[in-house]
Formats: structure tokens, sequence, C-alpha cells
């Protein structure tokens, strides 16, 4: 690919976060509206949003041709674009730059050029249509209601779990963040959460009221049986009341039985005739790089991208539940993140940590910051800032290494490893 077509998309970076949809009606609405000509599932949420999307896409992609919408990616842009079996090749995404070039800077000349998320989300929609996609699972790059993504019309809205992030732009409640993320329940179109907090569920259950939404909710629409979760995955019983599944999950951790249990009730809310055995196989494919990331046995080393409180419990809970062993953290953070939180909850599973830099020129933080928040909760806390020495002075230090606390991070050394990106099992 040629560098200065990506740099230019980047640039755009340079400008931040606009919240609002109006930039983005217009730029589709110039290309076509693309978004109209395939089948969608949006999917928002503060922790779980990736793993649904990522089930989502696997069953869906034993249907029919399914595209898959994430972000941010951990190594290289491409991975944010996946159709069916393969991601958006370098041409195709040169091919898009030159089609959006004029339009973008006629933007800054005469109102708002659409900004680099806006332009990569159009991007997808694009590359979706031009390729005949029948389904999409889009993943939501920021809270719901002003998202960039929200000019779809889905076939499902689906909210994993809310926790407090972002809360400058989404609020300072539990229930301000899921009126937020309810923003993308549409009219009439059914609604699915994994969420179980009253004060989120009061403000969803409230939106889909007013939008004559069907309301389910995963933990009251399916039950879970024989559930044994282990270092490879998970092996469970998830009922409902049309189907019994027998569930082979190779994604770690027993919040992934949450994810899973969130992906069978959209599923089971829309009418694509999907089969119980495509279900379960596409479950059984699923793999989400960078997530309870196994990449190394020898030293043990695992890759994950939490990166608020919630995320770092759930991690913390999981580390302790399968190994029983406390193992050398590696973390590196941004710099609007809830940084002495964080970092409570993970010491909950490690008395030792070497802090270091996520590959985020704008947002990273100096570890060197983060080291007196880190001294009140850790045995041992070392910093260095390189996070390629930082990762090699851990695996001679320790025979079981945990890299976390910013998808920056877990990008850096995914890209060191050489890790396939997939987002399926090959």
């Amino acid at each position: 690919m040629r560098d200065e077509n990506l740099q230019f998309i980047y640039r755009l970076k340079r400008e931040g976060i606009k919240y609002d949809l109006s930039t983005m009606r217009e730029f589709d609405l110039h290309f076509g509206s693309p978004h109209k000509e395939f089948k969608s599932v949006h999917i928002t949420g503060s922790n779980g949003k990736g793993s649904v999307s990522n089930m989502i896409f696997n069953v869906l992609r034993l249907k029919g041709k399914t595209g898959l919408y994430t972000s941010p990616h951990l190594v290289d842009f491409n991975e944010r674009i996946f159709l069916q079996d393969r991601r958006i090749s370098d041409e195709e995404i040169e091919h898009y730059i030159d089609i959006y070039r004029d339009y973008i800077n006629n933007g800054r000349i005469n109102n708002r050029n659409p900004t680099f998320f806006e332009v990569t989300t159009e991007m997808a929609f694009q590359f979706y249509r031009d390729q005949k996609a029948e389904y999409a699972s889009i993943e939501v790059g920021l809270g719901g209601r002003l998202d960039a993504t929200n000019i779809i019309t889905p076939i499902v809205s689906v909210i994993t779990r809310i926790s407090y992030e972002h809360t400058d732009r989404l609020g300072t409640t539990l229930e301000e963040i899921a009126r937020e993320k309810g923003g993308i329940i549409k009219q009439g179109i059914p609604v699915v959460t994994g969420e179980d907090k009253p004060e989120p569920l009061k403000a969803i259950k409230r939106i889909a009221e007013l939008r004559s939404s069907k309301y389910l909710n995963s933990y009251e629409y399916t039950k879970v049986s024989g559930i044994k979760v282990n270092d490879t995955g998970s092996r469970i019983w998830i009922t409902t009341p049309t189907e019994e599944y027998k569930i082979d999950l190779k994604l770690i951790g027993n919040f992934q039985v949450d994810n899973a249990r969130t992906t069978i009730t959209a599923l089971e809310s829309i009418d694509e005739n999907i089969s119980r055995k495509e279900v379960e196989k596409g479950l059984s494919n699923a793999r989400w790089p960078g997530r309870m990331d196994v990449v190394r046995t020898n030293p043990l080393v695992i890759l994950d991208s939490s990166h608020n409180p919630s995320a770092a419990q759930t991690l913390s809970r999981s580390i302790r539940e399968i190994y029983h062993k406390k193992p050398l953290l590696v973390v590196g953070m941004l710099s609007d993140k809830d940084h002495f939180s964080y970092l409570h909850n993970i010491s909950t599973c490690a008395d030792d940590i070497i802090l270091t830099t996520p590959e985020e020129p704008e947002r990273k933080v100096d570890p060197e910051k983060l080291k007196p928040m880190a001294e009140k909760t850790f045995r041992n806390v070392k910093v260095i800032p390189d996070p390629i020495e930082a990762y090699n002075e851990a695996i001679k230090e320790s025979d079981f290494v945990v890299v976390t606390g910013s998808m920056y991070l877990v990008g850096a050394i995914s890209r060191y490893l050489g890790e396939d990106m997939s987002p399926f099992r090959k």
C-alpha cells in the first residue's frame, strides 16, 4: 500500500472525534448509502462487544457472505474490515481512499470533512456492498447514539456489559452511559442485552419500550449447565426456550460464557433460519486475538487488551480461577483511563508488575507517572519504557506473563511476535 494513502486518512485522527451523525449521514448518502445493501447486527457495550461481534460473525458466515467491522486494530489497519475468510486488501483500501480524497478535501473547505473513524466506517460499508455481502457484524466505536456506525438499521441491536468509560462524553453514571449505548436501539427492531445491573438495565428497558422494540436479556432468556472452564476454553450447555446447544468454546475465560449467551440470544431473535449446528460450529470457530490470548506456552504468555477497571477485574478473576498462580504483569495505559482503579483491580491476581508504554503517541502515559500508584498495590514495580524490552525482560524473569492495559500495547507485542490476527480458526 502506498504510504501516502494510509497517512492521508491517519492524519484525520488529529481532528479528533466529532460526536454527531450529520456529516456521516451526508458522507454515506453521497456514496449511495451502501449500508442499506446488507443485513447488519449492531453491537455496543463497555466490555464484551468485540467478542460478541466476533461470535456473531463466525455464525453468520456459515449462512452467507458476512463482514466483520471492529476497532481499533492491533497490528494492521486491514484487521478492522474482514469479509468471510479474508481481510480487506491493501489495494482495496487504496481504491476507497482514492475515491474519498476529493470529498474529504472539499469538506475541509466547505464545512467539516469526515473523521478517521467515519472514513473507515464508510469504507467497510462500501466494501461489503461491493463484495455483495449478505450480513455484517458491526461493532460500535464509542458509545452508540452518536457513533458513526449508528446510521445503520440492523436486524438486531446488541448491548453487552456496561461499565464506567469515557465519562467525559458518555456520562458519569451507569444509567447515563447506558442511555448513550441504548441509542443504537431502533424503532421496532429487537434489542438484546448481556447486562444484569439494575441501573443500566433501567435505561435500556425504557428506550426499548419507547421505540416498541422487543427486549431480551440473555441472563433471563438462557440457562447454562455443565460448565467446564479451563486453559483451553469452555464446554457448556446453553438452553433457550426453543433449543439446547452444546458449546465447545475455544475462547478462554468465564466471561466468554456470558458472551456466548448474549450471542445465542441475539441469533435467536432474528428470522434467519440459523440451525443449532451452525451456532455450535460458529462459536467453536471463534478466535479473538488479544483477548485472553495464549500466544506462548513456555513460558506461558497471555495477551489481553483489558483497559478499564471492570475489564481488569474480570481478567484478574479469570487468571485466578483458571491458572491458580500469579503472573508477572506487563502493563501500559492511555491517558484517558482510570489508572488507579485499573491497577488496583488487576493487582488482585499478581504481586509483580513491569510498567511500559503503549504504541499510541498522542495518549500514551509515561510509565513513571503510573509507578507511585502501582507501588500502593504491587509488591514489586519496575519501569521499562520500551514495550519490547519490557516484554523480553518479563519472559526472562517469569514463566507466566500477562501483557495488558491497552490494545496499543497488546498490538505492539502481537506485531513483535508475528501473531496471526484472523478472527476465526483455520
